[in-house]
């Protein structure tokens, strides 16, 4: 049996940004000082957006462009959880729970059922290392003319963030009964009427699982939202994207994106990506009217070997038959969303 998943690797420009912080540093001269959220590989500093922060924009999207609604989140003295419910919050299906209920003995209900998540991803980190540079600032604004101003520091980057995902499809809308798995028995009994019975899972019709793919794979053409907004606006939606689907769970377009020699500009990967297609080409998910698997959509003048990259996918065989150049991030992502109905018939069911 295949386990068909959507997977994607995406590129972000970060200009003058400060998408995700670590809170303040105490080793500075402002006493209010915030630092942005970085890893380090001995010397080389390289800024990143956790994968938390980027669900979350993921979710925002979802909330008011596609009006899903948020699961109710139940607040206790040591921990919190949502709802709960996948049948009646599409996120809780698509992004998982871990639902710590109260056990009711006289009621039968109650007790921990959790939901893991069928959208997994990765952190957003920059391509280019060294780019982090401190911001000093005061506040001063209609202050007496004998108070002190108030200095502040805070850290930005102009960069490119790599990351990836992976959709299993097979997951969505399909749950397990019973504690410590996706839905208790007095849920499943909730409903029942409006669920199937398939070798002892349940499932949401067809339609609906539909749905919930295209509705994530779409919002992410429209991803917007971090932190610093006000005055480090920065566009998060992808620059670059290659997005298709294959059988098995990973995701295998880790760091297709890497810097030239002077460590400026941005270049995809085309020897890492041609092996990965090497190992996967059996592996790749094609549809009938359209048999490529993999969609491929980019900015000009992102990718400093655009004209190369745009020749290679024209001319090698491995390359072309498994990528379309569909154009822009959003028309790649939106051939991708053509073929979700036709994954889910042949691989899904």
């Amino acid at each position: 049996m295949p386990y068909p998943v959507l997977t994607g690797a995406v590129l972000i420009e970060a200009n003058g940004a400060a998408l995700n912080n670590a809170g303040q540093d105490q080793g500075t001269r402002a006493d209010n000082a915030v630092v942005i959220k970085q890893i380090r590989v001995g010397r080389l500093r390289y800024p990143y957006v956790s994968g938390q922060a980027w669900r979350r924009w993921w979710r925002e999207v979802l909330y008011e462009d596609f009006g899903w609604t948020p699961s109710e989140v139940i607040r206790e003295k040591k921990s919190a959880y949502t709802k709960g419910d996948p049948i009646q919050f599409e996120e809780d299906d698509l992004f998982g729970y871990m639902a710590a209920r109260k056990k009711d003995k006289e009621k039968g209900s109650g007790g921990t059922y959790r939901r893991i998540s069928p959208l997994k991803n990765s952190l957003l980190i920059s391509v280019i290392p060294n780019v982090i540079e401190r911001d000093f600032g005061h506040f001063s604004r209609n202050l007496p003319p004998d108070a002190d101003i108030i200095p502040f520091e805070s850290e930005h980057y102009t960069t490119y963030l790599q990351g990836v995902f992976t959709l299993s499809l097979a997951d969505v809308g399909r749950f397990e009964v019973g504690e410590m798995k996706d839905l208790s028995g007095d849920m499943a009994d909730k409903y029942g009427d409006s669920l199937i019975d398939s070798d002892g899972l349940l499932q949401m019709p067809l339609e609906e699982r539909i749905r919930r793919v295209k509705e994530v794979l779409l919002a992410l053409e429209r991803l917007r939202y971090g932190a610093r907004l006000a005055r480090n606006l920065s566009d998060v939606a992808p620059v670059v994207v290659l997005v298709g689907f294959l059988d098995g769970g990973n995701a295998p377009f880790q760091r297709l994106f890497e810097t030239d020699v002077n460590r400026e500009s941005v270049t995809l990967n085309l020897d890492r990506l041609k092996s990965v297609l090497t190992d996967y080409k059996g592996r790749l998910l094609k549809g009938e009217e359209n048999n490529k698997s993999l969609f491929f959509g980019y900015r000009p003048t992102v990718l400093l070997n655009e004209k190369e990259v745009l020749k290679t996918f024209e001319d090698e065989e491995l390359f072309c038959k498994c990528i379309e150049v569909s154009g822009t991030p959003r028309e790649a992502i939106e051939s991708a969303v053509g073929l979700v109905d036709e994954v889910f018939e042949k691989f899904v069911g």
